[in-house]
Formats: structure tokens, C-alpha cells, sequence
């Protein structure tokens, strides 16, 4: 079988040319001279025999054989960087083991592998929060070795373990007419201002938001975004418009100014789903 023309350091050094945009910044970025960056890309292009850039007055852009490399080769030098975290980490198995999560795991599924991993017995775990993008990127780069966030995503080569639904309630302020309902529809949520989680944070849970809002016959109307569940009910609590709030949170935080109402024919619609996803090793210490 003829040797490929594909490496890793020739792939290192396309993707430095694609993401800035001429051989001259691309060489910077490697802290090399132009010249052998520009026979390294002749060689790359020689090799595959197709064009991979198209020369423009103010620098380079990928043609469409050079989009489909950059895509490729992006997740190849993911999986390499992975692969070099997870064998220096199978060579120190007493290193902690790094998690990841979103502030909805507070609600118990953090305490539930962290309980599980003191019970083992094992090295006191590193915690970040961060967002599911976020920790995507982390688990791709082998910065996390499990992470708690929320679907849908498309990632390969993750076990993952579903951590239950959590549907959500209207958080409403206290001095409103809704705040002594008990309970609301969609219908009701929609002829309010709402206080919502940003929609690069949760695009499904936007998605569902925009679907129940078209179905009772309404435009959502956002009085402003919240990335953080505390943030979301301060704003609430001001009276500036009605926040969602998961129905787990609302029976363990308790904001003055703010009362929780049920949502109706929602439930199976209107959910955060949580997962725990990592490297399988990983994951069978915390499932």
C-alpha cells in the first residue's frame, strides 16, 4: 500500500495557512519562515494532485477540496491531541479525574458521581463549569475527562449515560396575577415578556421554546437572556418578565419574589435532558 501523503505535521501546517487566511500569517502563527510553509502546501497539494487554496488579492481561501480537507483534518488533530491526553493519562492512572458540567447537574447528577467517586475510593476529582459547547471542545481536546451537558450534539467515540429529563415551570414574579395561578398553558407564557437562557446555550431548548410559541398562536417576546439559573431570577424577580426554570430547581432554590407555576401539556415538550458523556474507562467509575 503506497505510503500516505497525509501527516500530522503537514496537517498542522495546512490548517494554520485555512484558518488565517494567507501563508504569511499562517507562518507567524507557527513561528516559521514563509518559504518552507509555501513548499510544504506545494507539496500537500502536489501529492493529493488537487488545488487546496485559491490565490486572491488579499490572501488565500480554501477551495472546495480545501473546505473538505479543513474539516477532516480539524478532527484529526482533535483525535491525535486526544489520544496523547487519554495515553499519558492511562500512564498516571492516580491522576484526578476532570469533570465537566452544566449548572442544571447541580441539582443532584453532580452530587451523584461525586458521591461515587468518593465511595471508590479514588483521587478527589477536578471540577469546571462550562458550557455543553464548551465541554465538547474539552472532551475532543482531552482537557475533561467527562462531561455533564446537555444533547442533542454529534460526537464520536463518547460513551455516554442519559441522567433523566427534567421538565420545566414558569418562574414568575411574586406581584403578577399568573404568580397566584395554579397553573399556566403555553398560551399564557407566550402573552408575557420572558427571561430566557441565551439560544447558543441551549439551541434545542430554544428550538421547543419557538415551536409551543408558534403553536398557541403567539410571538415570544424576550425582555432579556440569562446564562445563569440565579441570574434568570434576579432578573424575574424585578418584575421585568417571566423566566423557565427546571422543575428540580424549583424545588431546591427558592428566590425571593419569585413563585414557581406548573406548565401545562408541556412536560414530554418542554425538558432539559442531562448526559454524561466521556471516555468509557471513565465513565464506569461514575455509572
Amino acid at each position: 500500500m503506497a505510503a500516505s501523503v497525509l501527516d500530522h505535521r503537514l496537517l498542522q501546517q495546512f490548517m494554520a495557512v485555512a484558518e488565517a487566511g494567507s501563508v504569511r500569517a499562517g507562518a507567524q502563527s507557527l513561528n516559521i519562515s514563509q518559504p518552507p510553509l509555501s513548499q510544504a502546501l506545494k507539496r500537500l497539494e502536489d501529492g493529493l494532485g488537487v488545488a487546496l487554496f485559491e490565490r486572491v488579492p488579499k490572501g488565500m481561501i480554501l477551495t472546495p477540496a480545501g473546505k473538505e480537507l479543513a474539516q477532516e483534518a480539524r478532527d484529526i488533530l482533535l483525535r491525535i491531541e486526544r489520544a496523547e491526553q487519554q495515553v499519558i493519562a492511562a500512564a498516571n492512572p492516580a491522576k484526578p479525574l476532570r469533570i465537566g458540567f452544566v449548572s442544571a447537574a447541580l441539582n443532584g447528577a453532580l452530587t451523584t458521581c461525586l458521591q461515587k467517586i468518593v465511595n471508590k475510593g479514588l483521587a478527589r476529582p477536578e471540577l469546571r463549569e462550562l458550557t455543553t459547547p464548551a465541554q465538547l471542545e474539552a472532551l475532543a481536546r482531552g482537557q475533561i475527562d467527562i462531561g455533564l451537558l446537555h444533547p442533542p450534539f454529534d460526537y464520536e467515540g463518547m460513551a455516554t449515560v442519559s441522567m433523566g429529563r427534567d421538565p420545566f415551570v414558569a418562574a414568575v414574579p411574586a406581584n403578577w396575577d399568573l404568580a397566584h395561578r395554579k397553573s399556566l398553558s403555553f398560551k399564557d407564557i407566550v402573552g408575557s415578556p420572558l427571561v430566557l437562557f441565551p439560544p447558543e446555550q441551549g439551541p434545542s431548548l430554544m428550538g421547543a421554546i419557538e415551536r409551543l410559541a408558534f403553536e398557541a398562536g403567539g410571538a415570544l417576546d424576550i425582555a432579556a437572556y440569562a446564562p445563569r439559573v440565579h441570574s434568570q431570577l434576579a432578573i424575574v424577580a424585578s418584575g421585568i418578565g417571566v423566566g423557565l426554570v427546571t422543575e428540580s430547581m424549583s424545588h431546591t432554590l427558592n428566590y425571593s419574589g419569585v413563585v414557581y407555576v406548573p406548565i401545562e401539556g408541556t412536560r414530554d415538550r418542554l425538558f432539559l435532558e442531562l448526559l454524561c458523556v466521556g471516555r468509557p474507562d471513565a465513565i464506569s467509575v461514575v455509572n
